[in-house]
């Protein structure tokens, strides 16, 4: 089978390659020579750095695949519109180098388990694109209309029962129950806009020129062409170098390389594309890895649909017969953009629990489905969104499983109907879970009844969504204790969710461009007001 990897991997990168207008041979350099040109590449960057101070002006551009579904804050979920974002919005709350949500829009946030209550303060001098000020009726007010109509309302803000304002700095939140994870909600999502803008726009027309307080505001979406930002010169933390960060419509990776080459644009974001990456860094670019994990990918099962996969037997068979080491070693550059792994944390992460996993076992997965009565193996459908990386990987899952008998037909869905699948799907649903904000609130925000990911394909039993209720309700040390047994629950015992690929966000960057951490830490991420660029 890793032959069968290797063959399936050469033809990708030969493809990729073509795409690209073949122009890398380095892109077959050996491990040790890339990250030696890493290396290189890396240190003439940073003196061409710290040669010269930070100059204002000038444009950075950088690509989305489509026009976003939509930019009102509240709403903001898939790939287009997570790019866009953080230039344009801020969260409350922000995750650290490590993952932990800390005070951002806050100058502080505290929780009272026995009150049931979570206290925070707001910063002062901080204002919205159009001049009103963040205060404690602006923070009410967003937490409220997130509450009523957000995306993950279902997620993130299930045992928020009301918001109270103290004086024009501080809010309470009251829960209904203790969420010891709400901090995590907060800093992924509920992304803070201008009630002012939401109320005289309206939300269609404030989806057109979304107003939040970030260092860039939007000025106009030409819907087909691209979205184009000024820089916000009251902004809290100072007036940014730049003059705009514009995102503009380029369909494939194929094009924006070519596109980043002649210079259209500035920066690039990659998810498991190592044949990209390693070009582009040989040819000079900058190559940033996010520090947090940006998505864990999955098989996610249908395990309550009749058929097949009713049988747990039948999806611990297909985890044994999927090779992800070999996967990861072919696709991800042995590591260098991501790794395998038995859930949906690295093994350096505190979240992360000692389960077996299922390792690699062609015969014993055929045995199991042997005596689970699928001898001669059955038909199966395996969902994914767009993307070059989702494809290979599951061309290759649909060779391996085919090795076992079990014919897979792969089903692309393209990324604006996406969503349309997130709450049941046919056969296994190839899923890219957003991990920014950890595997204990991924878990307890979406493998419980009532959210809407997998509402009508997990199997929800009682035993782990007793434990999840039990954990987030709780103190630290009981949280790591339920959840470590929750993991094994869904990924071990019960094979609902078998990751593939845990893997980082990687930015490609114009050696021109400095500053801003971009990408350093969460991805897609920077201190935007402090990017600049070179004339």
């Amino acid at each position: 089978m890793k032959k069968l990897v290797s063959l399936l991997m050469a033809a990708t990168m030969c493809a990729s390659l073509a795409a690209c207008g073949g122009s890398s041979a380095s892109s077959t350099t050996s491990t040790a020579a890339s990250t030696a040109e890493s290396s290189a590449a890396s240190s003439s960057t940073e003196a061409a750095a710290t040669s010269s101070d930070p100059v204002s002006g000038g444009e950075v551009n950088i690509p989305i695949t489509d026009d976003p579904t939509t930019l009102q804050g509240w709403m903001v979920r898939n790939t287009n519109e997570t790019t866009v974002a953080p230039a344009i919005y801020e969260t409350l709350l922000a995750y650290d180098s490590t993952g932990i949500p800390q005070p951002y829009l806050l100058e502080s946030f505290e929780g009272d388990p026995e009150a049931l209550t979570y206290t925070m303060v707001v910063k002062d001098g901080i204002t919205f694109q159009d001049g009103t000020p963040l205060d404690a009726d602006a923070v009410k007010w967003n937490l409220d209309y997130y509450k009523e109509n957000g995306v993950l309302t279902g997620s993130y803000f299930s045992y928020v029962d009301n918001v109270e304002v103290v004086d024009e700095k501080t809010v309470v939140v009251h829960m209904s129950s203790w969420d010891a994870l709400f901090d995590y909600g907060l800093a992924r999502t509920c992304y803070i806009c201008s009630p002012t803008a939401v109320e005289e726009l309206g939300p269609d027309g404030f989806n057109e020129t979304p107003v939040g307080t970030g260092p860039f505001k939007v000025t106009k979406w030409v819907h087909g062409e691209g979205i184009y930002t000024e820089a916000y010169a009251d902004y809290w933390q100072g007036k940014p170098y730049l003059d705009s960060v514009n995102f503009k419509i380029y369909a494939s990776t194929a094009t924006q390389q070519a596109a980043m080459e002649v210079g259209d644009l500035d920066i690039m974001y990659l998810t498991g594309d190592a044949v990209t990456a390693d070009s582009m860094e040989a040819n000079g670019y900058t190559i940033t890895n996010s520090s947090i994990p940006d998505s864990g990918h999955t098989l996610c099962f249908n395990s309550k649909a009749d058929g097949p996969l009713t049988d747990v037997r039948v999806r611990q068979a297909i985890a044994l017969a999927v090779d992800t080491e070999s996967i990861n070693a072919a696709l991800l550059s042995n590591g260098k953009y991501g790794t395998s792994s038995t859930q949906w944390a690295v093994s350096t992460s505190g979240e992360y629990t000692d389960i077996e996993g299922y390792g690699y076992d062609v015969e014993k997965a055929k045995s199991l489905l042997a005596e689970a009565g699928h001898a001669d193996g059955f038909d199966l459908t395996i969902n994914f969104q767009v993307g070059d990386f989702a494809k290979s990987v599951c061309q290759i899952i649909q060779a391996e499983l085919g090795e076992i008998g079990i014919n897979v037909t792969l089903n692309q869905i393209e990324v604006a109907n996406y969503a349309n699948y997130l709450g049941e799907w046919e056969g296994i649903l190839y899923h890219p879970m957003g991990l920014s904000n950890g595997q204990y609130s991924q878990i307890a925000a979406n493998m419980i009844p009532g959210a809407r990911f997998g509402s009508e394909t997990f199997l929800h039993d009682d035993k782990s969504v007793g434990l999840i209720s039990e954990a987030i309700v709780s103190d630290e040390a009981t949280l790591k204790k339920d959840m470590a047994e929750v993991v094994d629950i869904l990924f071990q015992q019960n094979v609902e969710l078998y990751p593939v690929s845990i893997i980082y966000g990687t930015a490609v960057i114009n050696p021109k461009v400095h500053g801003g951490d971009i990408n350093a830490g969460q991805s897609k991420h920077a201190d935007w007001h402090l990017v600049w660029k070179e004339a």
